[in-house]
C-alpha cells in the first residue's frame, strides 16, 4: 500500500470512510464521455502495458494547476461528503487545510507519478482501489506500479471527451479523484491497524462497486510487471 502519514487521526478516518461509502462517488466522470472512459479502462486492463507511452498522449492528459480551481474542488468535496456539522468540521481539517492533497502529491511523486497528469492520478486510484478490494500491497511489485500508468495513458488520451477537456476540467477531475483515493487508502490502513474485518469488508465491497460501472472487475485483476491485467 502506498504509505500514508499516521498523523491523520483515526476519528477523522472513520468519518471520511462513512462519507465515502455513503456518497458512492465514481472516480471518473467525463460528462458525455463516460462510455468512452469505461471502454478506455477496459482496454487498459485487457492486456499488458506498452513498453513506452507516446509523449503526445501524456501531454494530452497533463494540466497546470490553478489555485482557484483547487479551492473550489476543496469546498465542493467538503459539501459533497459532509453529512453533519461534525463531519464537515473534520473534513475541513484534512481537506480544507490542503493537507490531504499535499500528501497525495507527495505519494505520487515518491513512486514516479505526476500529480498534474490526469492519467497518472487515475492510475494511482486504480492501484489503490485494487489494493483495497483484494487486500494486497502494490509496493511488492514496483515494476507493476510503473506499468499501470503506462496502461492508462494511451487509452484515456484517445477518448475524445477527455482530450477536449480544459486544464481546469482535468485539474478538477484529478483532484476529486485524489480525495477519493486518499480517503480509501487512509481508511484501509486505519482499519487494518484496528483489525476491523467487518468494516474492511464493507470498504472492499465499496471499492469493487466503484469500478463496476466501468466494466472493470478489480477482483479479477492481478498485478505484475505487465501492470494490472485480467487473470
Amino acid at each position: 500500500m502506498l504509505s500514508i502519514r499516521s498523523a491523520v487521526r483515526d476519528r477523522l478516518v472513520v468519518s471520511l470512510l462513512m462519507c465515502l461509502l455513503l456518497a458512492g462517488v465514481a472516480p471518473v466522470h467525463a460528462q458525455s464521455g463516460d462510455a468512452g472512459v469505461a471502454r478506455a479502462l477496459q482496454q487498459a486492463v485487457a492486456g499488458p502495458a506498452p513498453s513506452e507511452v507516446a509523449p503526445a498522449a501524456r501531454a494530452t492528459l497533463a494540466f497546470t494547476r490553478d489555485p482557484a480551481v483547487s479551492a473550489r474542488v476543496r469546498e465542493e468535496t467538503i459539501r459533497a461528503f459532509g453529512r453533519t456539522q461534525a463531519q464537515i468540521a473534520d473534513l475541513d481539517t484534512v481537506i480544507g487545510s490542503g493537507e490531504m492533497l499535499r500528501e497525495f502529491d507527495a505519494i505520487l511523486r515518491r513512486y514516479g507519478y505526476d500529480p498534474t497528469n490526469l492519467g497518472d492520478v487515475l492510475a494511482a486510484h486504480l492501484l489503490i482501489a485494487w489494493e483495497v478490494a483484494n487486500d494486497r500491497d502494490s509496493a511488492r511489485s514496483p515494476a507493476g506500479q510503473r506499468a499501470v500508468r503506462r496502461q492508462l495513458i494511451g487509452p484515456l488520451a484517445a477518448v475524445p471527451e477527455i482530450a477536449a477537456m480544459s486544464d481546469a476540467a482535468k485539474q478538477a477531475q484529478a483532484e476529486r479523484t485524489a480525495y477519493l483515493t486518499m480517503v480509501s487508502a487512509v481508511s484501509y490502513q486505519s482499519l487494518k491497524r484496528q483489525g476491523d474485518r467487518q468494516a474492511l469488508a464493507a470498504l472492499a465491497a465499496g471499492m469493487q462497486r466503484s469500478l463496476q460501472d466501468t466494466g472493470v472487475d478489480l477482483q479479477r485483476l492481478t498485478l505484475g510487471e505487465d501492470g494490472l491485467v485480467e487473470r
